[in-house]
């Protein structure tokens, strides 16, 4: 219906009309036809597709003058509008009268009441289409929530007859149910999460001020247990059958939820033949059941400092999809052939039954190829595979970095947990061989299969990372340049440029400033409908078919395979629907990624916070990692992060952002990033995940 309406009132000729009008228009005579239209119309308006006009007839609104944006809003009361997607139109002035009851970095719909001469527009608020704030999580006092981390002095109240059994020094959860531009909120309270001093209360109010869900709803909970725990004869029928095959599993040492298992061997032509067997979740998870839907809502499992809030209910993700030893699993396998050069000559995508041999650990495959005897005689049967492994993988990443795919050095912190749940170490995981396998190897799998369906053309999605700023990237060639390397700015800076200078500064002190600059020219890594290709690795084609379990695009991305490939549905009808679902996937899983990183990070910044808190007053050595406007932020060889506020510097400092540099202006002394500076602990407030420093 929404459809139908849009074509109508979008074409050329079209004169506005009231719902009534459109009824006739579009030949709506039934009371159910019309209770839909009717339905549309407030929909399409809520999105700000369409609006009315003084007569109350509908028109784009475009055509009305309006435009959208989302609201800048100053303490003083009034606002500025930042238009979406038109840099012709200037940011739109919202008098204090006119900004309606929305509030700062609402997503609204203006219209235009003046335009000046020196292209300066003013306008007033129609209505608000998307609240950048729907719910506080926060601690419940005398009628009003506090959230730990209120930057806006917004009043949550809860109104007395909403009071009724909330208990002061509660976090709870609650609905804003009206806003207002002078900061007073009325709100619902939907949850109370528990008392403010239960151990673990500052998660749970994290997760929640991200809308993550922690329980299962009661409709998917029934479809999992209609779920069988074992593979059913039945399923067999029409899978090539590799369990005689030698593959296993390689994760870390306290992974459940097994998503991917290896194989390889040579074939009699010398070519490598290797086996990316990733387990068949879509054979369970059918494309709008409950569990679809829940799924897709979560759109990927989060995986905070000490438990995990899984996309699928564990009797999946730790059962009969994770691809446990021993026991026979269904899959989608990609068999690469790949010759001596690192390239895949040919590819077979299969619908298989596996049973891995072995539950792996990294660190038990870098004891065999570092030839520990015990380890090595323990899995003996399958030595001659990690061995050929680690000759591939080298083989498959040297071919890469010829291509140009940049290799950034991250350092993985790791909690270590007391008895009682407290943080008493911070450790940085070891990287060696076998998780440079691993990673070599998915990253083959995600491109062959990406490849394929480029080359089918049929609907599918992603995995896409867009060119850089230019502006950005020409910027930290000029600052290699100060810092005296003698580089050529190329006109189009390619991956491969970017290599070469990483390359450059590798292990010099100026790695880390260099390394930091070029992360952040860098898009934000996304799915899509659309192939844009993956700057960072190099690759025309790209996707995530690897983790099924863990994110919802690659259990997508197996549906897509099961309806072309194994069901040989590619009929108008089928593409016609993937065509319509696939972008909504794309932009949800993109957002839930997002949201499920900022939770993530703040959830580690505060245990790293718990962690120095006992600490105050002792003396650090750290490198300096950032430099602000209002300080320096200094890492130390944990991975933990401290602020040294500008104003605690002993002289006045001038700040050169283009060179990355602090100035001592009575001193002359130079603070820039990578140095290696001694600082003290004087400040820590681990519900905000804050640490301050000071230099010594």
């Amino acid at each position: 219906m929404k459809k139908r309406i849009m074509e109508l009132i979008n074409q050329s000729d079209y004169q506005p009309a009231d719902a009534k009008g459109l009824a006739q228009r579009l030949n709506i005579y039934n009371a159910k036809d019309v209770q839909e239209l009717f339905k549309s119309l407030a929909s399409l308006e809520t999105e700000g597709l369409i609006a009315r006009n003084r007569k109350e007839k509908f028109n784009t609104v475009e055509r009305l003058g309006f435009v959208k944006g989302k609201l800048d809003l100053k303490h003083a009361g009034y606002g500025f509008i930042i238009v979406e997607g038109d840099a012709k139109t200037p940011d739109v002035f919202i008098p204090r009268d006119k900004i309606s009851d929305a509030m700062d970095n609402d997503y609204c719909l203006v219209r235009i009441t003046k335009r000046s001469e020196n292209n300066r527009f003013e306008g007033g608020i129609v209505t608000v289409l998307k609240r950048a704030l729907e719910y506080v999580v926060g601690e419940y006092y005398q009628g009003a929530i506090f959230p730990k981390d209120d930057n806006q002095e917004i009043l949550y109240k809860v109104k007395p007859q909403n009071r009724k059994g909330l208990i002061d020094h509660t976090i709870v959860k609650a609905k804003i149910i009206r806003y207002s531009p002078m900061r007073i909120l009325d709100c619902l309270v939907m949850e109370v999460l528990g008392d403010v001093n239960t151990p673990g209360i500052e998660i749970l109010e994290v997760v929640a001020a991200y809308g993550l869900e922690t329980e299962f709803p009661e409709t998917v909970k029934a479809e999992v247990k209609l779920i069988p725990d074992k593979v059913l004869k039945a399923e067999y029928q029409g899978r090539s059958d590799l369990r005689e095959d030698i593959i296993f599993t390689i994760d870390g040492d306290d992974t459940k939820d097994i998503d991917d298992a290896v194989s390889l061997k040579l074939g009699t032509n010398g070519n490598y033949e290797l086996g990316v067997h990733i387990a068949d979740v879509s054979h369970y998870v059918k494309e709008n059941t409950e569990l679809d839907k829940n799924a897709l809502s979560r759109g990927t499992s989060v995986y905070l400092a000490d438990r995990v809030i899984p996309m699928l209910p564990r009797e999946l993700s730790n059962g009969i999809c994770s691809l446990n030893p021993n026991v026979d699993r269904l899959a989608i396998s990609c068999i690469m052939e790949i010759n001596q050069k690192g390239n895949v000559v040919a590819h077979k995508i299969l619908s298989t039954v596996i049973k891995s041999r072995y539950q792996m650990t990294y660190e038990s495959v870098n004891m065999i190829i570092a030839n520990n005897q015990a380890k090595c005689n323990q899995y003996a049967d399958i030595v001659p595979s990690i061995l050929l492994m680690q000759k591939l993988a080298k083989l498959l990443y040297n071919l890469r970095t010829e291509k140009g795919s940049i290799n950034f050095e991250t350092i993985e912190p790791k909690l270590v947990f007391g008895s009682e749940g407290q943080v008493i170490d911070i450790v940085i995981k070891d990287r060696g061989i076998s998780e440079n396998i691993i990673e070599e190897f998915m990253l083959l799998a995600n491109q062959t299969i990406a490849n394929h369906f480029m080359k089918a053309k049929l609907p599918f999605i992603y995995r896409i990372h867009e060119t850089p700023d230019a502006d950005k990237l020409s910027a930290l060639f000029k600052l290699a340049k100060e810092i005296g390397y003698q580089l050529k700015i190329p006109k189009t800076i390619e991956p491969k440029d970017l290599q070469e200078l990483l390359a450059e500064v590798e292990g010099t002190t100026f790695e880390k400033v260099i390394n930091m600059m070029m992360l952040r020219s860098m898009a934000k890594a996304r799915y899509s409908e659309e192939n844009l290709g993956h700057y960072g690795l190099a690759f025309t084609d790209y996707t995530h078919f690897t983790s099924p379990i863990r994110r919802y695009p690659d259990t997508m991305v197996h549906r897509l395979i099961r309806t072309y490939l194994f069901e040989n549905k590619i009929d108008s009808q089928t593409i016609k629907h993937f065509q319509a679902v696939l972008p909504d996937v794309a932009l949800q899983t993109s957002k839930a990624e997002r949201m499920a990183m900022l939770c993530e990070r703040e959830i580690m910044d505060m245990k790293k916070a718990e962690y120095m808190a006992p600490l105050q007053g002792q003396i650090f050595t750290g490198v300096v990692s950032t430099l602000t406007k209002f300080g320096m932020f200094i890492e130390l060889p944990n991975t933990v992060e401290g602020l040294v506020h500008i104003s605690s510097f002993t002289e006045a400092i001038d700040f050169n952002e283009e060179k990355m540099l602090y100035l001592g202006i009575s001193s002359r002394k130079e603070y820039t990033i990578g140095m290696v500076v001694k600082v003290k602990l004087i400040g820590v407030d681990a519900l905000k995940g804050r640490i301050d420093f000071e230099l010594v």
